[in-house]
This record gives structure tokens, sequence and C-alpha cells, in this order.
């Protein structure tokens, strides 16, 4: 990689990473569906000049539906619960191995031993991570996370269809979707006070969260990851992805003050070792 990727290459790991940490605090701000449905209305503002991809409206729904909509709701109300952000990055990282689970039982893709070992080494890890939280609200937040992990496997099937065409307006058409049906359960659950608070009571952290979480991590992120998706072999830059959550960790501990340590660590290192075996496989599967 020439210098210049490299950099760019670490500048996604920097803004995913502190994604996280943002996300907590967006959670002050807006309950989880307000949260999510300006956070789409936004990142969906770009169809006004970015033509729609050459995929189906079905694979736009598919990656809506899933790697966005499933994938953040369950993420947002995951730390609403009490996930610590550095360790929600930890365990949406399981789509990796679950997206190898997905692709052998409805694509019939045989997975290695070495994807399988992987996975049996990250479960190993959030069985770890899981002897460290106390009560069933933390328990039920780990669960969460995972739902948000298999859910945004589930949205890689459908990604991997849209192969040859700009990752950007992919993202950008993908979040045309969303807004509606989490507008509406924002509207039934939270009332509509809630649901244009960024309107009705605007506060500069509230739209400060949603200009990062929108701009640096959904559209230039998406766009410097297919750059280089498109220029570097994908086995690549897939471990590039798992600096994110090193990053997360290092950003939580620091903003949020979040604890590592002790078995709680040992068992993230297990979950990043097992996620790293997998793309190792993964990797010398394609070569």
């Amino acid at each position: 990689m020439t210098p210049l990727h490299v950099a760019a290459a670490l500048l996604i790991v920097a803004m995913w990473g502190l994604n996280f940490t943002v996300i907590r605090f967006g959670l002050d701000e807006f309950t989880p569906f307000t949260f999510a449905t300006w956070r789409f209305v936004l990142g969906a503002l770009p169809i006004l000049f970015v033509p729609k991809p050459a995929i189906s409206w079905g694979t736009l729904a598919g990656i809506g539906g899933f790697m966005f909509t499933g994938q953040f709701v369950f993420l947002f109300f995951a730390m609403e619960a009490g996930l610590p952000p550095g360790l929600a990055s930890v365990l949406v990282q399981m789509q990796g191995p679950l997206t190898v689970v997905l692709a052998a039982l409805f694509l019939r893709e045989h997975a290695t031993r070495g994807q399988w070992l992987g996975l049996a080494i990250a479960v190993a890890g959030i069985a770890l991570i899981a002897r460290t939280v106390e009560g069933s609200a933390s328990l039920f937040a780990i669960g969460l996370a995972l739902l948000s992990a298999l859910t945004w496997a589930t949205g890689n099937l459908f990604f991997r269809s849209a192969r040859g065409v700009s990752m950007f307006a992919v993202t950008v058409w993908a979040s045309v979707l969303p807004p509606l049906p989490l507008g509406i359960a924002a509207l039934v659950i939270d009332g509509p006070t809630a649901l244009l608070s960024p309107l009705l009571a605007p506060t500069w952290r509230g739209w400060f969260v949603l200009f990062y979480t929108v701009v640096p991590a959904m559209w230039l992120g998406y766009l410097i990851w297919g750059t280089l998706l498109r220029t570097y072999p994908a086995a690549k830059i897939g471990p590039v992805s798992l600096l994110v959550p090193c990053a997360a960790l290092t950003f939580a501990a620091l903003l949020v003050g979040e604890p590592v340590g002790g078995v709680r660590l040992l068992g993230i290192i297990v979950v990043l070792g097992g996620v790293a075996t997998g793309v190792y496989a993964s990797a010398r599967r394609m070569r």
C-alpha cells in the first residue's frame, strides 16, 4: 500500500473507532429510533446528486433493512441498555464469522476448517466476556449486540451482490429506505416531540453527533473504504477492520472511562483472535 492509502486506512480506523463513543453521547440526546431515523434521513441526502447504482431495489432493501436498520437499531438499544462503546465494538465484529455461517447455510458455500475454528474461538471469547457482566440488563445488552452483528452479517450477503458499483452510491441509496419504518416506530413509541427533537429542541451536541455519524463515519468512511477495496485485494484490506475495536476501546477508555482489564480483556483478545483466524483462513482460501 502507498503511504497515502496507509494513512487513509488509519483514518478509517480512527473515525469508525471514535464513532462508538459518539453514538454513546448521541443516546444521551435522542431515543434509539429517533437517532436512527435522523441518521439515515441525513445519510440519504446525496441521492440528489448521486445516481442510483446499477443494482436492484431488492438488493438495496436487503442492505438497508439488515446492514443499516437492523445493525444500528440493535446496536443503539444495546448501548442504551448499558453496553459500553468499546465492548460493543468488539461484539459487533462477530459479523465476520457469522457471515461465513450464513453463507454456508443459505448460499451453500463450504466454509474451511480455519473459518469454523475462528468462529469457535470468537464464541469462547464472548462466553468469557459474558462472565464479566452483572445483572440481566447487561446480558440482555450483549444479546442485542450479537443481534446487531447477525443483522450486519445478513446484510453482507446482499452487499456481496453489489460488486462493481460505487460503495458510496450503494450506502447513500440504501439509506433511503430505513427512515420510513424507523420514523413510524419513533412516532408510535417515542411520540412526535421526541421524533422532531432535533428541530424543536436542537442542541449543539445532538447535531454534532448526527453530523459525525453521517459525514465522517458514513460518507467519508465508506468512500475511502470503497476506494481501498477497488485498489487492493479484499484479503489485504479486510484485516484493517480488526483495528477498529482497538481504536474504539482506546477512545472509550479516554473519553468515558470504560474499564478494560482482567477476564474482560482476555475475552476481548480471544474474540479478536477468533475473528483474525477467520480472516486469515478466508485470505488463504482466496489465494
